[in-house]
């Protein structure tokens, strides 16, 4: 790019992710970080900002910027990305801060670091350690039913087993919208069934999740009875689905089963889910297949209309369909998070992007800000209650 276009990039970068930071006492922060869309030139921007001593600086401290920056054509690759490009950045950070200002004369060890950004989708990648009702988890089922331990500790990428968009429509003709909008929202899906099962549920619904780079991750859950699919945010890691065996299932919840249903999992059911609140498998749905019954979840006219265009057509049709509504999303968010950076919109900006939203789908576009961008979320919140604008349209 010329150099005109790299000094707005800079400059925009740098004052609009400064600006998420006022009043929150940025000078205590490390490491300040968001997406900054360039809507006009067709490219999307995450923009990272840290600080390190400078006595001849305002403050005692020079801020420094490292920005990765794509072709809109790319952004869901950039999504995808964030959590490594992020730990590759603060491992960039955390050098400079040891070696000062580089005084514009950057070390070959940082250039080579930079240098891994250029290929973000082969950095390398590091899962977090497990959440708390993970372990909760692993510990009741060790306690209660002595199962044998995996020794596998990598996390692996899912791509083993095919997708088959066939097998959950035919099994989850009128509830699959409700689980889809629990997987976009980042609410934990729990998968009763056999291992069969299991996989392939696992399998397909990743596919509804392109912007994020997904895995299965034995270490997480080192059960023999046990699947998983994992997703990492910046700072976290994210449980999107378990899948227990039927058998464990039971036995873990001290419960008996009721009869096997032979039929479709064709409606949603809510009389499980008070049994399910006592227990450490804290998930906002449940797919029984034993049973053949969905438990909990809530319908989103957005989700819906995915699942109806990908009916009757083969998988990778349903795979390209499902990649175009998500990167739909995210063009969404480019275009609200453009209205909030820098500087505050007028209401009736706001009112006008509300009122051009499909339905379903604003409740969506803040879950995928709030694992991106989360202090821009919170200026978007303030916003909303500041101009008397509901807060409901968002969740």
């Amino acid at each position: 790019m010329d150099d005109q276009f790299a000094e707005k990039v800079s400059m925009k970068s740098h004052l609009s992710t400064l600006s998420l930071t006022t009043g929150t006492g940025v000078i205590d922060e490390d490491f300040i970080e968001s997406v900054i869309p360039f809507i006009d030139e067709g490219y999307v921007a995450y923009s990272t900002f840290f600080f390190v001593e400078d006595a001849t600086a305002r403050g005692g401290k020079r801020t420094l910027g490292i920005v990765t920056l794509v072709d809109r054509s790319e952004q869901m690759s950039l999504f995808k990305s964030i959590p490594n490009i992020s730990t590759t950045v603060k491992e960039i950070a955390n050098d400079l801060l040891t070696r000062g200002d580089p005084k514009e004369c950057l070390p070959d060890q940082i250039k080579q670091r930079l240098s891994k950004l250029l290929h973000m989708e082969a950095l390398d990648s590091s899962i977090r350690d497990p959440t708390d009702s993970t372990e909760l988890i692993k510990l009741r089922i060790e306690s209660d039913l002595n199962p044998s331990f995996s020794s596998i500790e990598e996390p692996t990428k899912i791509v083993e087993q095919k997708t088959n968009f066939e097998f959950l429509i035919n099994k989850i003709p009128t509830c699959l919208d409700r689980i889809i909008h629990a997987l976009l929202k980042n609410e934990r899906i729990l998968v009763v069934g056999s291992k069969e099962e299991i996989k392939l549920t696992i399998a397909t619904l990743r596919e509804f999740l392109p912007h994020k780079e997904t895995y299965s991750d034995p270490w997480s859950v080192p059960i023999t009875d046990a699947e998983a699919l994992f997703s990492k945010s910046a700072d976290d890691t994210i449980i999107h689905i378990m899948g227990i065996l039927d058998d464990t299932f039971y036995e873990l919840i001290d419960m008996e089963r009721y009869p096997i249903s032979e039929t479709a999992l064709d409606y949603c059911v809510e009389d499980m889910l008070d049994s399910l609140q006592q227990l450490p498998i804290s998930s906002k749905i449940v797919i029984d297949y034993t049973q053949g019954k969905i438990f909990g979840g809530v319908s989103n006219q957005f989700c819906l209309k995915l699942v109806n265009s990908i009916k009757k057509v083969n998988n990778s049709r349903a795979t390209q369909l499902i990649s175009d509504q998500i990167n739909h999303l995210i063009e969404r968010v480019n275009q609200l998070s453009d209205l909030f950076l820098f500087s505050l919109p007028d209401k009736a900006q706001v009112e006008q992007f509300l009122d051009t939203a499909s339905e379903g789908e604003i409740s969506l576009i803040v879950s995928i800000i709030e694992d991106v961008n989360p202090k821009l979320l919170s200026r978007v919140l303030r916003y909303f209650a500041e101009n008397h604008l509901s807060l409901e349209v968002l969740f």
